[in-house]
């Protein structure tokens, strides 16, 4: 299932490849250019359910899940504006 949550890294600026931590775990793909995920792995349950943060597979930075988001919204409106 695809989603339209878009997470972007502002410690290195990647905006492919991340790992959410939630009260399920999974590696989730996304593509830039269309804005949205285009692979997740199959959801696996966290054994530390309090968790709600993402983590960086490009920096290995863990993220607050709520601030990657919001960041990744920012991005997508930025974005849409430069293709029109």
């Amino acid at each position: 299932m695809l989603a339209s949550i878009f997470f972007v890294c502002p410690n290195c600026g990647n905006v492919k490849n991340f790992r959410a931590f939630t009260s399920n775990f999974q590696v989730v793909k996304q593509s830039p250019e269309m804005g949205i995920r285009i692979d997740e792995s199959d959801v696996m349950p966290s054994l530390r359910e309090d968790d709600n943060y993402i983590e960086c597979q490009m920096c290995f930075k863990k993220l607050e899940y709520d601030l990657a988001i919001d960041i990744g919204k920012k991005y997508l409106q930025k974005s849409m504006r430069l293709y029109k």
